[in-house]
């Protein structure tokens, strides 16, 4: 357990923890698989053959926008579907589309009370931009993956959000629902770490992090 006397800033990934990145991703699949699949594949099946396949090309590293057009392609040749050209470029105009959780603006403009709030994100700066608005809450920094020129599990962008923040590690709080891409980098850094536990997953092996919530609402009263 932290002391949250002791947490000056918190940095969050972005897709997956404050924004529905699945949600977003998921609807705009939706009507290219229904035309090419016809029912043969589930969107949570295709859902879950993309994110391993997206993950798999983040290194070396490349801007985010070419993985998401690859990985477009890999997927739907993967199930043996038809690909149009402008499949994967889709996917990534929809980032912009891309929906905050529920609780996610409360509970960021809660934090900002107190605390110092960075993202850290796996993305490119214009496709984070794109999103930053919709949050509509103050960031003291914005670490993507183009200015590191790595993805998160490398732990440079981690390095870099510490540098931009210019704290002592020991008094930044990681947020993420990533365990292997997100918390394990973050504490090999220095910084504290908590597991925004939405889906109620059970908890990976691995070192534990010093805080898990269910939600970022769950967060926001714990350090309140």
């Amino acid at each position: 357990m932290i002391n949250k006397e002791t947490i000056k800033a918190i940095t969050f990934d972005c897709y997956g923890t404050l924004i529905d990145w699945e949600a977003g991703v998921k609807a705009c699949v939706q009507p290219a698989l229904a035309r090419a699949a016809g029912g043969r594949v589930t969107l949570d099946e295709w859902f879950a053959k993309w994110e391993e396949i997206q993950f798999g090309l983040l290194a070396p590293y490349r801007p985010y926008r070419e993985i998401l057009v690859e990985s477009f392609a890999r997927t739907m040749r993967h199930f043996e579907l038809e690909v149009f050209a402008d499949g994967g470029p889709s996917l990534a105009r929809s980032v912009a589309d891309w929906k905050p959780f529920a609780d996610t603006v409360p509970s960021l403009r809660k934090l900002a009370r107190g605390r110092r709030l960075a993202i850290i994100s796996n993305i490119d700066d214009d496709l984070l931009a794109q999103t930053v608005g919709s949050l509509l809450a103050p960031f003291a920094a914005l670490v993507t993956a183009e200015q590191a020129r790595a993805y998160k599990p490398d732990a440079a962008p981690f390095h870099l959000a510490v540098e931009r923040l210019a704290l002592p590690p020991s008094t930044i709080l990681h947020a993420a629902f990533g365990w292997k891409y997100d918390l394990a980098p973050a504490r090999s850094v220095g910084l504290h770490t908590c597991f925004v536990n939405r889906g109620g997953i059970a908890r990976p092996s691995g070192d534990p992090p010093d805080l898990e919530v269910p939600s970022l609402a769950a967060l926001a009263d714990a350090l309140a």
